[in-house]
């Protein structure tokens, strides 16, 4: 399989780059130092690039996101505009561009081929210690976005699926990783792992399977990989 993974210089992507090279799978890896898909144009470069070097396409991983509590993010009525606006382009922008610029190419394909957006548990569980509007709101929209072009994509046989972890040992995570009062509730937020937070390539793993021919009947999912997260 040739694999396009963007973000991949990320906790997560670096994890799906590992992994899928791993599994023996071509992949072209790209990230803002080379190519900024949270930009206008980069998806287009980035998948032009992709297709150049691969000599063909059959999967895509975005892997792009940022927090913007730095920014100013938190709940409704304290969130500023800096962080809505920014938290916005990178997580949900980045996605509709990606998905924009390769769904022709899959679909122009024979066999299709898939594409996998890690997304968030945020995306549909509120929790008072994680409460960050911009980015709640921004991984629950991809969500959306990924059934329409799921929808889009599904005569052509191209497949559209979102890997939603919970609380990941990224750097992204750092904050509530160091953080006293969110680790003695990891129990509780996560009891599939123990009071721990899941390592990327558990992530990865849930990446890899999605593109994989036997995750074949499955589009416009979203698969949770999330340690009991979205149980709450």
């Amino acid at each position: 399989m040739r694999v396009l993974v963007c973000g991949a210089s990320g906790g997560i992507g670096s994890a799906c780059v590992a992994a899928l090279t791993a599994a023996g799978h071509q992949v072209h890896a790209v990230d803002r130092d080379g190519i900024d898909i949270t930009a206008p144009g980069g998806a287009e470069k980035a998948v032009a690039q992709a297709v150049d070097a691969l000599r063909g396409l059959d999967g895509v991983v975005h892997a792009v996101g940022r927090s913007g509590r730095r920014l100013g993010d938190g709940p409704v009525s304290a969130c500023t505009d800096e962080a809505w606006r920014e938290v916005q382009r990178v997580n949900l922008d980045s996605v509709f561009w990606l998905l924009r610029a390769v769904l022709p190419v899959l679909r122009g394909k024979d066999g299709g081929g898939s594409i996998v957006v890690v997304g968030s548990a945020l995306a549909r569980t509120l929790d008072r210690d994680f409460l960050t509007t911009a980015y709640l709101t921004s991984k629950s929209a991809v969500e959306t976005l990924v059934r329409a072009a799921a929808y889009e994509g599904a005569p052509d046989g191209v497949r559209v699926n979102v890997v939603a972890p919970g609380l990941v040992d990224t750097p992204m995570a750092a904050r509530a990783l160091t953080d006293p009062a969110i680790a003695a509730r990891l129990p509780e937020l996560m009891p599939l792992g123990g009071g721990h937070a899941s390592a990327p390539d558990t992530v990865a793993a849930a990446v890899a399977w999605l593109l994989s021919p036997a995750a074949g009947q499955v589009t416009g999912a979203v698969l949770p990989a999330d340690g009991g997260w979205s149980l709450r």
